[in-house]
């Protein structure tokens, strides 16, 4: 019985998250003006820029439309009161796993939070929110709640979002090429962008990969029975949308005193096991901005690599796979043309929960340069890469080091060298 109400409580839990989100009595507050201490004791709609302004560091908005129509929204961090530096500065991406945007790398703040440390380090920080975020709900020609507008998987995001991003990127800085990071998805798809669109890989300085899946076979165990069905009888539609009114009404009723520790029950319930080096006081935050928004497709795609066991196309079926992909089977991302200007640095751990790391190590060993960081603490788990009190030790200041370690090499070879020479031509050579 108790293991039948176990796998029965994510459904509930959904079931009432759909019917509350139907609720017309919950109404929003007007917060303008306010820090972001006084705007945690109301009801609020929380935004990126919102956080990023009340640490007093500069954000900008920008805009990209991907080949195929999607606008998405893109937020920059482009300097720091830390940095002396005026000049121009190298550019980092960074990119969300799924179900999040760019609020999952900004609610641990300066101290924690990768995005501002790397501006305090004097680089350009830009904030990619995929297609189907709450941020990037708007196609030139089509409406969210068209069924055609969720057609898409971390393909798509891959194939069109992150190329368009780069690019956008790249002409606003009037620069050559960018450091990249990512989390989870965010690692998946640009896997996806470097071995299809391999003429991007000159556009990548570094590459570091946070608990990517992308080989699947002895990961997401946990729920695949169950949910795997269920996303199967269903079609391409929204999944775990951001409702600006009931988040950040569950986020204000999760501070009052006595109350905090059944949200806290919540929000492991719902989002995995404890982790030990998770700052519970995060939670609000999280509910307030946490889901954002998915595709039906994107897990379903993930199912399918977990079930054939490759890394490879989505599996539209016999009939459509051979009309799409002229053969039965989807084919696999040729790996083997990922190869930016550096090695693809992986970081992973052994108690991840979502991704195995005999997965991971499959796909270092596809890649043709990989350098896996095996954190060795043996309670790390897959939202610790972004929300541990420690992750500053074991995640982002390696990161940090990774990038301004290529940048150091850079100044070195330019100085060395005699007579003039390009950034590009010099990248050639690593």
């Amino acid at each position: 019985m108790q293991s039948f109400l176990n796998q029965m409580l994510p459904i509930l839990l959904g079931i009432c998250f759909v019917w509350l989100s139907n609720s017309t009595a919950l109404s929003e507050v007007n917060w303008k003006n306010h820090s972001l201490n006084d705007i945690h004791h109301r009801t609020k709609v929380i935004t990126a820029v919102d956080i990023i302004s009340s640490h007093n560091y500069p954000v900008e908005t920008h805009t990209v439309v991907t080949r195929d129509g999607y606008i998405l929204s893109v937020f920059r961090i482009p300097s720091s009161q830390l940095c002396g530096s005026n000049g121009p500065k190298p550019v980092v991406l960074i990119n969300h796993g799924m179900t999040g945007s760019a609020d999952s790398w900004l609610l641990t703040g300066p101290r924690n939070g990768l995005p501002f440390l790397l501006a305090d380090a004097c680089y350009d920080v830009w904030l990619i929110n995929c297609r189907g975020t709450r941020y990037s709900r708007k196609h030139l020609k089509l409406k969210a709640w068209l069924l055609q507008f969720w057609r898409f998987s971390w393909h798509e995001i891959g194939m069109e979002d992150l190329p368009a991003t780069v690019d956008h990127i790249l002409a606003t800085t009037k620069q050559k090429s960018l450091h990249y990071v990512g989390h989870s998805q965010g690692c998946t798809s640009v896997l996806v962008m470097l071995s299809m669109r391999p003429e991007y890989n000159k556009r990548i300085r570094t590459t570091n990969l946070l608990a990517p899946p992308a080989f699947l076979r002895h990961s997401l165990s946990m729920g695949h029975n169950i949910i795997k069905p269920l996303f199967s009888l269903l079609p391409d539609i929204e999944l775990l949308p951001h409702h600006k009114i009931l988040n950040s009404a569950v986020s204000a009723i999760c501070k009052i005193l006595g109350v905090r520790d059944v949200c806290t029950a919540l929000y492991l319930l719902t989002n995995g096991r404890v982790s030990q080096h998770m700052n519970r006081t995060l939670i609000p935050m999280l509910i307030a901005t946490h889901p954002a928004g998915i595709s039906t497709r994107q897990p379903r795609h993930f199912f399918q690599l977990k079930d054939s066991g490759r890394f490879r196309q989505y599996d539209f079926g016999f009939g459509m796979n051979y009309l799409i992909y002229r053969q039965n089977t989807p084919p696999d991302y040729p790996l083997h043309l990922v190869r930016p200007h550096s090695a693809i640095h992986i970081f992973y751990s052994d108690d991840d929960g979502t991704i195995s790391p005999r997965d991971v190590l499959a796909l270092a060993s596809k890649l043709p340069y990989a350098v896996p960081h095996h954190i060795t603490d043996e309670t790390w788990n897959h939202m610790d890469f972004l929300l541990a009190n420690n992750v500053n030790e074991l995640i982002n200041n390696p990161v940090i080091q990774i990038i301004e370690t290529f940048e150091e090499d850079l100044k070195q070879k330019i100085g060395n060298i005699k007579g003039d020479i390009s950034v590009d031509a010099l990248l050639n050579e690593f």
